[in-house]
């Protein structure tokens, strides 16, 4: 069979409210191939995380030619069909009620298809072009950015598994909208309820887009989509060659703060239709969908895409300078008092994203922090430095411009050397510091040094200080245990920071502790009664480990923590206020 001959997917759903997709895969006649491996993915590309999504099939049968032939499962992945080189037909059910950007859902509302947790793939024949035809319920709408076959009602391309599986589709009774920038079709889809001024949602977009594409001089495709889930609770986003998935809180926009939350998700998954999808590490495409794809990159791909998506807003004027300075401040501030921030180098917790940050350890945050949070700060140094070297004129932009016309729009993948090398050319200096002690290395970043030498006036203040004129609340604040607390309703230790009073008191991550200086507490108020005592006094702690109820002293000491605030000096230099206007001006 020519290699042009496609591999058939359907999905039906005749019984919504059973929450089960109904597929069916038709391999072709593979006269060379007597034996048929399927393969069912492990992960999706954009979440780093094993997630297993076989363990939602069942009723799998294979039949050849309308009869029925064996199969053998292999492993939790793999199963074997003899087929004799004759054409195969798979059918088997998928369970989807899991509501997020990685994984398909079903009910009789709407559906989600995503296609890593619903398509087996056939080893060997992954460019094989593939042909989706989908069968909704009576008045359904339907939205992808996988192009359409011409002449047919639901049916839709793909040039290969990667190109199937990377255009995800929303079915349902959803909201659809459409614009056009720069010569291409942008269109948006909403699925559930949302209070959001819709003109303005759609305004915002397009201003964000149109910044995005001003840095790479257009855009890499003709068309492009927003999915976008209203749900009772913020999710995540998810994103796609052409498209992206946004789960956002549906009934949240109350403030202007909330417009900018969906500007900042929007503009993050947006910025990877180049950073990561076309400007990539070379593990990151083709995909192996069996196990962990180690990158050394995440760093960069989503830490540095974190910083990027508010120049984007600043440059398409959703952002202003104030409020970008103000939103880095307390951002600053929570990251500073990471205890895990400069133990683990950048370079090594993008590696290690597999097994540490989505499958956490009680001492994570000890231990580690995540690539995006670091990563962030790691851009933003990197584009000061830029701009001091340049006087302002040059900075990550310029960077992200670079790799796209030497690497991403040719298709070829980089390396952390191409990296480096694209910043030393914007930069016209070496950078081999830089990289060495703040990717390689565990340097702290001095992030509020170079952003006094942007023309910025930085400020930390303890929690005392910043409570003002409130003399009780500012005695209250000095205080500190080195403790944190898990949500819910009892006192349940989330964490112990290293060498505080609590670690040399002998507290540890799960401990419930139910009394402060004999006083009962819960998640409520044990904070307030350790506020009652200050630096130097001690502490009496009753606490239950293993259902066993025991007693610890500790001493507090005054708080290490700090509250930052960033804002412009009107007294800087002129060269510190060219690096400040290049670097808030967006690009």
């Amino acid at each position: 069979m020519p290699a042009s001959t496609p591999l058939r997917y359907r999905v039906a759903m005749p019984e919504p409210s059973s929450h089960e997709f109904h597929v069916t895969l038709q391999v072709p006649a593979l006269r060379e191939r007597p034996v048929l491996d399927l393969v069912f993915p492990a992960w999706t590309p954009g979440s780093y995380m094993v997630r297993d999504f076989s363990r939602h099939i069942y009723d799998l049968q294979t039949t050849s030619n309308g009869r029925a032939i064996p199969s053998e499962r292999l492993d939790k992945l793999r199963w074997r069909v003899v087929s004799d080189g004759r054409p195969v037909q798979v059918s088997y059910r998928v369970f989807a009620f899991e509501q997020s950007v990685r994984t398909s859902f079903l009910d009789q509302d709407r559906d989600f298809l995503s296609g890593t947790s619903l398509f087996f793939l056939v080893p060997g024949e992954e460019s094989r072009p593939c042909l989706l035809d989908l069968e909704p319920p009576a008045g359904w709408r339907m939205s992808t950015a996988l192009p359409a076959v011409r002449g047919t009602r639901h049916r839709f391309r793909a040039a290969g598994y990667d190109a199937l599986v990377d255009g995800p589709v929303e079915m349902g009774l959803q909201s659809m909208y459409a614009f056009r920038q720069g010569g291409t079709r942008f269109e948006v889809t909403i699925a559930g309820s949302t209070n959001a001024d819709m003109a303005r949602l759609l305004a915002d977009l397009r201003r964000m887009v149109d910044a995005a594409g001003a840095l790479f001089g257009g855009f890499p495709f003709d068309r492009y989509l927003f999915i976008i889930h209203a749900l009772p609770e913020r999710g995540g986003g998810l994103e796609h060659a052409c498209s992206c998935t946004l789960d956002i809180a549906g009934m949240a926009f109350e403030d202007d703060k909330a417009y900018q939350r969906f500007n900042e998700l929007a503009a993050h998954e947006f910025f990877h239709a180049w950073n990561v999808k076309r400007i990539r590490d070379q593990v990151l495409g083709p995909f192996d969908y069996t196990a962990e794809n180690y990158t050394r990159l995440l760093w960069f791909h989503e830490g540095f895409t974190e910083y990027m998506q508010a120049i984007i807003l600043l440059r398409a004027g959703l952002l202003t300078p104030e409020q970008y300075l103000k939103d880095l401040g307390e951002d600053w501030a929570k990251y500073a008092g990471r205890p895990g921030r400069n133990v683990t180098p950048l370079s090594e917790l993008s590696f290690e994203a597999w097994i540490k940050q989505y499958k956490p350890a009680d001492n994570y945050v000890n231990r580690a922090v995540s690539y995006y949070d670091k990563g962030k700060w790691a851009g933003l140094l990197l584009d000061l430095v830029l701009r001091q070297a340049t006087q302002g004129r040059r900075g990550l932009p310029q960077v992200f411009r670079r790799l796209w016309q030497s690497h991403g729009r040719r298709g070829r993948s980089i390396t952390a050397a191409d990296i480096r090398a694209a910043a030393e050319s914007v930069g016209s200096r070496s950078l081999g510091a830089y990289f060495s002690r703040f990717i390689d290395g565990t340097a702290e970043l001095p992030v509020p040094t170079w952003l006094r030498r942007a023309g910025l006036f930085v400020q930390a203040r303890s929690p005392a200080q910043a409570e003002g004129e409130d003399r009780v609340k500012t005695r209250r604040q000095r205080g500190w245990a080195g403790l944190s607390f898990a949500a819910g309703e009892a006192a349940a230790v989330k964490n112990v920071i290293p060498d505080s009073p609590a670690w040399q008191a002998g507290l540890t991550f799960r401990d419930e502790i139910v009394a402060v200086n004999d006083h009962q507490v819960d998640a409520s108020t044990v904070a307030k009664r350790l506020a009652d005592c200050g630096p130097g006094q001690t502490v009496t702690v009753a606490f239950f480990r293993q259902e066993i109820l025991r007693t610890t002293s500790l001493r507090l000491v005054r708080t290490p923590e700090r509250k930052w605030s960033f804002a412009i000096d009107p007294a800087a230099s002129p060269t510190r206020r060219r690096v400040r206007q290049g670097w808030l001006r967006g690009f």
